[in-house]
């Protein structure tokens, strides 16, 4: 019954971010049709371990078919990357891309990090190329399976959080992922002394307009939504980071500011047809959680809460507005 009045509450309160994508049917419009069927051995609805030779190394990923995964029209792909001391497995249950109830439509690819994080994040694996990885990654699948390469995303948790940012800031993957959620994101800057609100965050992206949507917990005590030192890096202030998506799309910092809960705020940059292109959602009571009304393995956790809201829908009803082209 909470799931059911968290998810009308979000549709009420932001119907510019759907809140959840089409179910029960199997309909995103494409004009794609390439008439691949499924590798041998899979089946709709499996979750499948597949690997790929990169950079040099042998690594792996896990891709999960969606119900309504047929060889016409082309299906998206939502890249989901997992938190520091986390693996692709956990990210699966964390998230909920998989499960049917928001999403039978798009193919989730889940990365596994070298030493369970990404490039960039201290202390990361001096071996790892999580950009070549990545690409990659997409490579095969668009070889293997009937892809739209108008409907490719990207979200990902904490140090995850942080990759997904990076792909948005990199000159070539940002042409070719459509949009961006990180979730408890760790946004680090190599930089020390660490003012957290005025820091300079380096992001080159190969195109304009980049949609992103950000989402935070007020009371996060790993990633502070103040931001600051951390690990001898310089993580910044949340609103700081997401007013500077603002600008870097050339958007008025005037914001809409939309209540999903009592405790749950949306705000959105941009007017008109660019209404949302950077969004911002704070619950002011979560820590560092995937943010979910239901129990799930971060706000089981001691001294963590349910949300007030459901990330999923939202991540996926924001995905849904973005095409690449």
């Amino acid at each position: 019954m909470r799931l059911l009045q968290g998810l009308a509450a979000v549709a009420l309160a932001c119907s510019h971010v759907e809140a959840h994508w089409p179910a029960p049917g199997c309909g995103l419009p494409s004009f794609i049709n390439c008439q691949k069927p499924l590798p041998q051995g899979q089946k709709l609805g499996g979750i499948y371990n597949l690997s790929v030779l990169t950079s040099g190394l042998d690594r792996s990923y896990l891709i999960s078919i969606p119900p309504c995964y047929t060889s016409r029209p082309a299906t998206p792909v939502i890249l989901s990357y997992h938190g520091g001391t986390r693996n692709a497995s956990y990210q699966l249950e964390l998230d909920k891309f998989t499960n049917p109830e928001f999403n039978r439509l798009a193919i989730v690819v889940y990365p596994q990090g070298l030493d369970n994080t990404w490039q960039g994040i201290p202390g990361a694996s001096v071996k790892a190329n999580d950009f070549q990885f990545t690409s990659d990654i997409l490579d095969q699948i668009e070889q293997a399976y009937c892809i739209d390469r108008s409907r490719i995303w990207a979200s990902g948790k904490s140090d995850g959080g942080g990759f997904c940012n990076q792909l948005a800031c990199d000159p070539v993957l940002s042409k070719r992922i459509a949009a961006f959620a990180p979730v408890s994101g760790a946004f680090y800057v190599d930089t020390l002394p660490c003012n957290a609100n005025t820091v300079s965050l380096p992001c080159n992206p190969g195109r304009p307009n980049i949609p992103l949507l950000d989402i935070h917990g007020g009371n996060d005590t790993t990633i502070s939504y103040d931001g600051g030192a951390r690990k001898n890096e310089c993580l910044p202030a949340i609103p700081h980071f997401v007013q500077q998506w603002a600008l870097r799309d050339h958007l008025s910092l005037d914001n809409r500011t939309t209540y999903i809960t009592n405790d749950t705020r949306l705000y959105s940059y941009g007017d008109r047809n660019e209404a949302g292109l950077v969004s911002h959602i704070l619950d002011e009571s979560i820590g560092h959680d995937w943010p979910s009304t239901l129990p799930n393995a971060d706000n089981t956790q001691v001294d963590h809460v349910l949300a007030s809201y459901n990330a999923t829908p939202i991540i996926l009803g924001f995905f849904k507005r973005y095409p690449l082209f």
